[in-house]
């Protein structure tokens, strides 16, 4: 269903917030209200036209400890899916020049550590532009099980190959790790 989000709406959530949004993530929920999106690294909040505005102020304020995740500069708009860790997030502390943020995840079981935030995507746009890739194939690439016979493994690794380089500074370069490591 075609989204009824104004710039208006979401001026208004930033300033909730005191976290701009990085423009394609903007254009995102203006474009489209969903259900359920992805479940290939990140799982995006559900953005229904009657309850949208409630379901990320929730997100915003009450799921994880604000001080970590909202005060710190990261701006949740969903989960991290694969390692079921904790809110896949825009790191604003990071911010691009075009307005662009970087994607982590902040993972709960490593709070207090190096490891405690993480990177995902080198930007919002890469993240979209290589989800675009999982949302074109039902093969689900970077997932390899020990029952895949030798055709679909040669495809996922194609797959995985193309995923990862879209973003070479982020799922094909910090985070090639998280995103190759998926048994």
């Amino acid at each position: 269903m075609p989204s009824g989000v104004t710039d208006g709406d979401l001026d208004a959530l930033e300033r909730e917030t005191g976290l701009p949004f990085p423009p394609s993530y903007r254009d995102f929920l203006k474009y489209l209200h969903f259900i359920d999106l992805t479940e290939v690294g990140v799982r995006f909040e559900r953005h229904m036209c009657h309850n949208w505005r409630e379901t990320l102020r929730a997100k915003y304020f009450h799921s994880w400890p604000r001080e970590r995740i909202l005060e710190a500069g990261l701006l949740p708009f969903g989960d991290e899916a694969q390692l079921d860790a904790g809110p896949a997030c825009f790191d604003t502390r990071h911010r691009l020049a075009d307005g662009d943020c970087p994607v982590v995840f902040w993972d709960h079981e490593w709070r207090g550590t190096d490891k405690e935030i993480r990177r995902l995507f080198s930007s919002s746009a890469k993240m979209f532009e290589c989800l675009t890739v999982v949302a074109r194939t039902d093969i689900d690439f970077p997932h390899r099980d020990s029952n895949d016979d030798t055709a679909l493994l040669a495809e996922k690794r194609d797959l995985l190959a193309q995923f990862l380089s879209i973003d070479p500074g982020g799922a094909g370069g910090v985070a090639r790790s998280y995103w190759s490591s998926v048994a």
